[in-house]
């Protein structure tokens, strides 16, 4: 099922000008999912999104990725998900424009090599070499040459890592409490 709705106000630059589609499939371990991408024709920004078409409950996924094909295993991250690579000290918490996406575990690590080459280039001194290492190692990891977990904690259940490797669990309420959940709401004026 695929459906386009208009008219929505840009949360940018406030014209009503945002076009959303609406797009539902089937992951097979996880049930159906509604894939939101939205783009405002007039200031060209962009908002994605994933959520579970099936009521879901709090959860906590986690990976031990301990060989290269595990690098393929197939991640569903909502808005509301934290994301966490605890060998890089690494907390991806979500804000306003958190946005869902569907990729990989090796996606998931690409996403971040992004933002940490992102950042080498403006820090200075230690904090410049501190990067560096922790850059070099996150390499190592998309080669598949050095183990890591990848836990992915979602209060509303959006999210998911897709494999028989993968472990699950519910979250406790005081858990829940203490995650952030990043909203974004298009409003139709």
């Amino acid at each position: 099922m695929e459906k386009e709705v208009s008219g929505y106000v840009c949360p940018v630059c406030g014209k009503k000008r945002m076009k959303i589609i609406l797009v539902e499939s089937e992951v097979p371990y996880f049930g159906k999912i509604l894939i939101s991408s939205s783009k405002c024709e007039s200031c060209g920004f962009k908002f994605n999104d994933v959520f579970s078409v099936e009521s879901k409950e709090p959860l906590e996924y986690r990976i031990r990725v301990t060989e290269e094909e595990d690098l393929m295993v197939r991640v569903i991250k909502s808005s509301s998900a934290t994301v966490i690579i605890p060998e890089l000290g690494l907390k991806i918490e979500p804000g306003p424009l958190s946005q869902g996406y569907v990729s990989n575990v090796e996606g998931v690590l690409r996403k971040v090599e992004e933002v940490f080459k992102g950042q080498y280039n403006v820090l200075k001194g230690k904090k410049k070499e501190k990067m560096k290492g922790l850059i070099e190692k996150l390499e190592r990891m998309i080669e598949g040459l050095e183990e890591f977990s990848l836990i992915i904690k979602d209060p509303l259940g959006n999210s998911a890592i897709v494999s028989k490797k993968a472990r699950k669990r519910k979250l406790r309420k005081s858990e829940i409490k203490k995650l952030k959940m990043g909203y974004l709401m298009f409003e139709k004026k």
